[in-house]
């Protein structure tokens, strides 16, 4: 089995060091499990157990993580609080309006968290469950990964960053 680290080059910008360390070691080990056992999970597969690890032990220590079970924290919140049903158009109208405050303050982050947290309302609203909304993030972000990217520096501020649709 061959495997990869290409996750990890990028996460020195995206997690902070103290975090970077024991999800590589958790990865690592995943990957070993995985290569002494004679199976053949992807980088994708073993990511994923090792970020089920690390939540594991963060949860042990007592830090918030989201998971399966926050998931459906949310969602019972969300129903009980906004009542049951898809709401789409309730909830289209709150994200419109946390966008314009996003605007209004880009570096206010609960703001952002708002949106966060609508898409996920929406998205359970819309009849999947907390495991499947986990797996369309994760496959989606390794979708994204596997996208070819114009380079950033050569992009126009203010506008998005497309991936290269040929390939699509």
């Amino acid at each position: 089995m061959t495997t990869t680290n290409r996750h990890f080059r990028r996460t020195p910008r995206l997690v902070p060091a103290e975090q970077r360390a024991p999800l590589y070691a958790a990865y690592k080990a995943a990957r070993e499990w995985a290569e002494k056992n004679g199976e053949s999970y992807t980088d994708d597969g073993i990511i994923q157990a090792a970020v089920r690890a690390f939540d594991a032990e963060r949860r042990a220590q007592g830090q918030a993580v989201i998971d399966y079970a926050h998931l459906v924290r949310q969602r019972a919140f969300s129903e009980g609080t906004f009542g049951p049903g898809p709401r789409t158009e309730g909830v289209l109208d709150h994200i419109r309006k946390e966008l314009a405050e996003i605007e209004a303050a880009p570096d206010d982050l609960s703001e952002w968290v708002d949106v966060v947290i609508l898409a996920l309302d929406g998205a359970w609203r819309a009849g999947h469950e907390p495991q499947q909304i986990i797996d369309a993030i994760v496959a989606k972000q390794a979708k994204n990964e596997a996208r070819v990217w114009p380079d950033w520096r050569t992009a126009k501020p203010g506008q998005a960053i497309e991936h290269d649709r040929t390939a699509d």
